[in-house]
């Protein structure tokens, strides 16, 4: 995982962080090192650029919550997107019920909105790659199956009016058999049934032909559940969420303290800190 895992709370990769990676990924190139997160695939380029993973093998990306993983190159190796007729629904029921809400679709790469201030702070913040299009021909799009969209995000911060806006989509769940799941610090995000960092890596262990004692995972909130109980050893960071420390097999130091860096060491260069 990045937010609250990989990177600090500033949002930076710490020099020992990337010290301790770059050893790691030199001494064993045959490691596979993936990251898992809600961002887009340019929302992770100048963390691969830091950590010197770009055109290294070996790299892939568990992506959008897990609707596409991307093998080390960028290409799709599987991806899973939502029914046009859901999206016409979930574009009605908010114009209808909460229109001064702000949304965005996930397609591909990009970040669809029609609110230029929150593309720009999704620019600024998350280096996300966001297009601001004129809602009209978008929803002509994806009637005529011109757009797939990987999931749909309501941006609202946790409290009342949130729990609001889940009971509202509660129906449109139930009917899609949708995902849902909560990213701080405000992405109410939706997507297609059974999609999650962890089926999104049960699909790249398929593919790695790789058992779960082989795979190391780690995560601090809601949306790295399901991750973490695909993976053999489920890694928690000190800040990450008791239900998150429930069902992790060991406990690392916090993402402010280097934490995976800190259990990595451990692991792979036999170092105690």
């Amino acid at each position: 995982d990045i937010d609250g895992t990989l990177l600090n709370s500033k949002g930076q990769i710490t020099e020992k962080t990337n010290i301790v990676i770059h050893k790691i990924l030199e001494k064993y190139p045959d490691i596979h090192f993936v990251l898992a997160s809600g961002r887009s695939r340019p929302a992770t380029k100048h963390i691969c650029e830091t950590l010197h993973m770009v055109n290294r093998p070996n790299t892939e990306a568990l992506l959008c919550n897990g609707s596409i993983l991307y093998d080390s190159i960028g290409n799709i190796l599987w991806q899973q997107t939502l029914s046009a007729e859901y999206i016409i629904k979930f574009h009605n029921l908010i114009k209808k019920e909460i229109p001064n809400v702000d949304i965005f679709y996930s397609v591909g790469d990009d970040l669809i909105t029609f609110n230029e201030e929150w593309a720009r702070k999704l620019n600024e913040e998350y280096d996300e790659q966001t297009v601001v299009v004129n809602e009209k021909e978008f929803i002509e799009k994806i009637i005529n199956n011109e757009l797939k969209v990987n999931k749909t995000c309501i941006l609202k911060e946790e409290g009342p009016e949130l729990e609001k806006i889940k009971k509202l989509f509660e129906d449109l769940k139930k009917e899609y058999n949708l995902e849902q799941t909560f990213a701080v610090p405000y992405f109410l995000e939706y997507m297609p049934h059974q999609t999650n960092k962890g089926t999104c890596l049960a699909e790249l262990m398929k593919i790695l032909n790789v058992s779960k004692d082989e795979v190391l995972s780690f995560g601090d909130s809601g949306n790295d559940i399901e991750h973490l109980q695909t993976s053999g050893w489920p890694v928690a960071m000190a800040n990450a969420t008791e239900e998150i420390k429930s069902i992790a097999k060991l406990i690392t130091k916090s993402n402010d303290e280097d934490g995976v860096a800190s259990m990595l060491e451990k692991i792979f260069l036999n170092k105690e800190n």
